[in-house]
């Protein structure tokens, strides 16, 4: 049977931003970071990162790692991880319940899965997505990050500008292409502005000469 691999196409797309926006390619595929947001091992991050197959593992194993990592990382105010009883508060279960969950001896329903990860306010999915579908979920996130950041660049472009509109015939691919294109088209009229304030004012300069002579 062929395991779903919905990360595949969203890197693709990822690293194709990258590429053409001229980003930190380390910087935004940072396994460390990744792992952190989505609660995968490092290595298993790599390994999708890479393209390499990523070993599957037991669900109610998965549930349980995550869990654990959810506990060792989201932490109290006061830097403590929250106890049992305090996640099955949050989580509408017995601290029981919980305990057994964390020994491998309780299946969780989706409900339950659910409101554990609100209560540790991480997406949907924590616990139970699959590899792949926890990190196409957090490629996605941060191709909205990156196109999001163009477009304030794109919009503080216009403003420095004084731009009203912009619209382009055969329009470039991406907004960092975009913006690129719009600063070269920019430097252009800026540089013609200059021109044109130049002869202005060699031309008044030429008529008041001519008037000095005149009244000489």
């Amino acid at each position: 049977m062929t395991v779903p691999t919905p990360h595949l196409h969203s890197l693709s797309l990822l690293e194709g931003l990258i590429e053409e926006a001229e980003l930190d390619w380390d910087r935004v595929l940072d396994a460390e970071a990744i792992s952190w947001d989505t609660g995968l091992p490092v290595g298993i991050v790599r390994a999708g990162l890479s393209r390499r197959p990523m070993a599957e593992i037991d669900f109610l194993e998965q549930v349980v790692e995550r869990l654990k990592f959810l506990r060792r990382t989201r932490l109290r105010r006061d830097g403590a991880p929250y106890t049992q009883t305090e996640i099955a508060e949050g989580a509408g279960v017995t601290p029981q319940w919980v305990g057994e969950l964390l020994k491998g001896r309780a299946v969780p329903k989706l409900e339950h899965a659910a409101r554990i990860e609100d209560f540790f306010r991480v997406p949907r999915g924590f616990l139970t997505a699959t590899p792949s579908q926890a990190l196409d979920r957090a490629f996605r996130e941060k191709l909205e990050t990156v196109q999001a950041q163009q477009l304030a660049g794109l919009k503080a472009l216009k403003e420095r500008y004084e731009l009203r509109k912009v619209a382009f015939r055969g329009a470039p691919e991406t907004l960092a292409k975009m913006q690129a294109l719009l600063e070269v088209i920019l430097d252009d009229q800026q540089g013609d502005r200059q021109g044109d304030r130049q002869g202005d004012r060699q031309g008044d300069r030429q008529g008041d000469r001519q008037g000095d002579r005149q009244v000489d």
